[in-house]
């Protein structure tokens, strides 16, 4: 079997690529059991919530690499390679070990009628055993209660900002949503953002029942602006008896200093020391989350936000790193999302939209959208991204391109511009990490 005929494999289960979730933990129970229980073989940090999870769950297990622990991480969905779900070290699994997985976990996909994230779930807590790792970070799918990462009993498990999505799984309240999520508290220490009223009220119940201890931004945990540039962001951190200034965040985005604080703190409760942490703050990437790219003129702006609050933030970060410049949106969305939440805060920070979809067949066709953008703006439609960033160099040319509203899109665009298919780095190595001034 070659890897692409591997990953073929895995993507032709049941919900395809993307859309493979279903609720239900004996699946992946059952994978498990068979595999001899891979999860048991190290610490397991389990990151949750609406936004933020990736950022994160990079963050962290860049923290816990340059304490010198072996670190797994498990993400979801990829941008551009299958490969980058899975890594050790920062190091993407390898073609021949994805092969090598998919061949052990053989027919026990098809007799427990695994979806692809149940089956991609299990390739990774195997692979993290046979590498040896001590500790596992992983993002939580969906939702939480019932996700395939909910397994084994957690040391830390963080939640970021809760908001609405996924409603068509999780409920249609915030109370409901809340609930999914705050499942994931179960053992060890829970951490989290801090929640609108109803969600925090659910954290605070859940983290009671299960008897963990709970550290909540704005309560336990505080965080602190000090600078931010186009290079990067310097905060102050604090929490019980600890206190940690003037940390180099390589993240970009208004929103990344506190899920910087919940991972350092969720660091700090895995036993990881300062220098860990400010190594390995300042060397944790995480793309397509306002990844920024020079491009002649002005900038190009990734950003996966693919939820009415993603998009908010996303919006807020604009006018924070760009003020009044000018700035062409490319989007394209997934027909289950709320296109009309997504689209409008950015609305009110660009000059021109270019509408295009995702190479997916569950995209929403981009002349769908276009009764979505006011009458006085000018739009067009272009049917691939890469079609989509050309027209934005053409005619009236603004200083920020902004690709937004599907990490499949910023996925298409990356391939685009890169030109191939080499998993997407999530640390930058130490002498090469720019100075803020």
């Amino acid at each position: 079997m070659t890897y692409a005929e591997a990953v073929a494999r895995l993507l032709a289960l049941r919900g395809g690529e993307y859309a493979g979730m279903r609720p239900g933990l004996e699946r992946i129970e059952a994978l498990l059991d068979a595999l001899g229980h891979p999860e048991r073989g190290y610490t397991l940090a389990q990151v949750g919530g609406t936004n933020g999870k990736g950022s994160i769950s990079a963050m962290l297990a860049a923290m816990l690499h340059a304490e010198g622990r072996r670190v797994g991480l498990y993400t979801s969905p990829h941008l551009v390679s299958f490969r980058e779900r899975i890594r050790v070290d920062g190091e993407a699994i390898g073609e021949d070990a994805v092969v090598d997985g998919v061949e052990a976990l053989g027919t026990l996909i098809a007799r427990v009628d695994a979806t692809v994230f149940e089956a991609s779930t299990a390739l990774a807590f195997d692979h993290f055993a046979h590498e040896r790792v001590e500790v596992a970070v992983l993002e939580v799918g969906l939702g939480g209660r019932v996700d395939s990462t909910t397994v084994g009993q957690p040391a830390a498990a963080v939640l970021g900002p809760i908001d609405f999505d996924h409603q068509e799984f999780l409920g249609d309240t915030l109370t409901a949503i809340a609930g999914e999520k705050a499942a994931i508290f179960r053992s060890g220490t829970a951490l989290s953002a801090a929640q609108p009223p109803e969600a925090e009220a659910v954290v605070v119940a859940q983290a009671a029942r299960a008897g963990v201890p709970l550290l909540m931004e704005g309560r336990e945990l505080t965080v602190t602006l000090r600078a931010r540039d186009l290079h990067g962001q310097r905060i102050d951190c604090a929490g019980p008896g600890w206190r940690l200034d003037d940390l180099r965040l390589g993240l970009l985005g208004t929103y990344q200093p506190a899920n910087a604080l919940l991972a350092v703190a969720a660091a700090r409760v895995l036993g990881v020391g300062e220098r860990a942490i400010r190594a390995g703050l300042a060397r944790a990437r995480w793309p397509g989350r306002f990844e920024l790219r020079r491009r002649e003129g002005g900038w190009l702006v990734l950003d996966g936000a693919h939820n009415p609050a993603g998009a908010r933030a996303l919006a807020a970060s604009l006018e924070t790193y760009f003020g009044e410049a000018p700035i062409t949106l490319v989007i394209g969305v997934l027909r289950d999302k709320d296109a009309a939440g997504i689209l409008r805060p950015l609305l009110g920070r660009v000059r021109r939209v270019i509408l295009t979809a995702p190479r997916s067949a569950r995209a929403a066709p981009p002349e769908d959208l276009r009764a979505l953008v006011p009458a006085s703006m000018p739009v067009e439609v272009a049917s691939t991204v890469g079609q989509a960033l050309a027209a934005a160099e053409e005619g009236s040319r603004s200083a920020v391109v902004c690709v937004a509203g599907s990490l499949m899109l910023v996925g298409d665009a990356l391939r685009h511009l890169d030109g191939d298919e080499k998993p997407c780095p999530v640390e930058k190595s130490a002498d090469s990490i720019d100075s803020l001034h």
